[in-house]
């Protein structure tokens, strides 16, 4: 077997997931991407997402993992306390969360739910 690929230090979003972040950040429902980018990674958390369904590639980057998305380790953590995904790679499975997260919570207030309804429905 060969070594463990190193995480990801640059991060982003899908064609698709670039698409349903504008949707977040329409209506200043998120002061920025940043902020609705890491929403999309807890909410993807709570709401029990699998990474593993997330596109495998076509990512193209927006942000820097650290520094811009984080400037502790608290994502990191979470991720490897929880287990979820690949734990040895946090940044690559928050990069996949926020994928699913931004996709599910566009669809969702694209259906009129609001993001009350949305956090609600993620922390039952």
């Amino acid at each position: 077997m060969g070594k463990d690929q190193e995480d990801k230090q640059q991060i982003g979003l899908t064609a698709k997931g670039d698409e349903a972040i504008q949707v977040l950040v329409a209506d200043r429902r998120f002061a920025n991407q940043t902020d609705a980018y890491r929403f999309a990674i807890s909410y993807a958390m709570a709401a029990g997402l699998d990474p593993a369904d997330a596109p495998p590639g076509g990512y193209n980057t927006k942000f820097n993992a650290l520094g811009t998305l984080e400037s502790g380790s608290s994502i990191r953590d979470l991720i490897d306390i929880l287990g979820i995904g690949e734990t040895h790679r946090p940044f690559a499975t928050a990069e996949k969360l926020a994928e699913l997260g931004v996709r599910e919570i566009a669809r969702r207030l694209e259906g009129n739910e609001s993001l009350a309804d949305i956090m609600t429905s993620a922390s039952g």
